[in-house]
């Protein structure tokens, strides 16, 4: 007869005097469902890895990244040579249109050249022939042009006088974004257009 304080000759009896095997080692324990998925799933992201590292939303961007370079900047001097382009292009109808006129325009007319003139020249000293904006000015006014005028003296006299503030007014405001030299010139120009309308009134 077993011994009470024989646990396994107790478990022994019971089962009929079949032989019980040993408890299960850890190493030897059934897999569980769960961690044979996980260690499935384990192998697949390892076996993926490679094949991941070239795998990038930019990987297909082959091309080299480039920077568009900035518009050059307009010369702000294209706008007064071209005000005066035109406004020698309304005095040429003017004395073509009133030749009573012709005495009191003539000389106005010949300020304005010499404006254009100056204008010109310093335009060209900072934009020599060749460069990129060179010809801006040229193409921004015609040179060349048929302009109607009134019709009557008044109104001509009225409508030179209506340039020369319209021009007074644009010279001085270029002056405080200028340069010393064009500041100079601009102030000069805008001082000599106002006694055209001195003149004028």
């Amino acid at each position: 007869m077993p011994s009470v304080n024989d646990p396994a000759a107790g478990i022994a009896a019971a089962a009929g005097d079949q032989p019980v095997p040993p408890p299960l080692r850890r190493a030897d324990r059934p897999l569980r469902r769960r961690t044979l998925l996980t260690g499935l799933g384990g192998l697949a992201v390892a076996a993926a890895v490679p094949g991941l590292a070239g795998c990038s939303l930019f990987s297909g961007l082959s091309d080299v990244p480039t920077t568009a370079a900035a518009p050059e900047l307009t010369d702000p001097i294209s706008s007064l040579l071209a005000t005066t382009r035109l406004h020698l292009l309304r005095l040429d109808a003017a004395i073509a249109a009133a030749p009573d006129q012709a005495a009191l325009l003539t000389p106005l007319r010949a300020d304005r050249q010499a404006h254009l003139d100056a204008l010109q020249a310093e335009f060209d000293r900072l934009h020599p022939a060749g460069s990129g904006s060179a010809a801006a000015p040229t193409t921004a006014a015609p040179t060349s042009a048929t302009v109607a005028a009134p019709d009557t003296p008044e109104a001509v006299i009225a409508s030179v006088r209506g340039d020369a503030a319209t021009a007074q007014v644009q010279f001085t405001d270029a002056i405080s974004s200028a340069s010393r030299y064009r500041a100079a010139l601009f102030g000069t120009i805008a001082a000599c257009l106002a006694s055209h309308r001195a003149v004028l009134a």
